[in-house]
């Protein structure tokens, strides 16, 4: 597998093993500024170890999930400017299906 971060048009801005979203976050915020200029950006779909994502989280949609690192940590959101754990992703997870089943539930009544 490729360790290529790759912006939307295509060019690469950097390499990340998967080790740590921590360096990664610093990857895409130094690219960030030349990217600007070109008009261009690095989606989450152009990071690279997309196999590292537990199963369960492929279809998580309540905010952007860029990377999951060795240890089990996440880069998230829109501007991948925070980390959490898997772990505190599936509660969150687990809560939104919990509270979307309730609503549908009572709408049904």
């Amino acid at each position: 597998m490729s360790n290529d971060i790759v912006s939307k048009n295509g060019e690469v801005v950097g390499q990340w093993d998967g080790e740590s979203v921590e360096s990664l976050k610093k990857i895409l915020l130094s690219a960030r500024k030349d990217l600007k200029k070109n008009k261009d950006k690095v989606e989450h779909t152009g990071i690279p170890h997309s196999d590292q994502f537990p199963d369960d989280l492929k279809n998580f949609t309540a905010y952007i999930l860029w990377a999951v690192d060795k240890s089990g940590k996440v880069l998230v959101g829109s501007g991948a400017n925070r980390t959490e754990t898997v772990e505190s992703i599936r509660e969150f997870y687990a809560n939104d299906e919990a509270k979307a089943s309730i609503d549908r539930h009572n709408l049904e009544e």
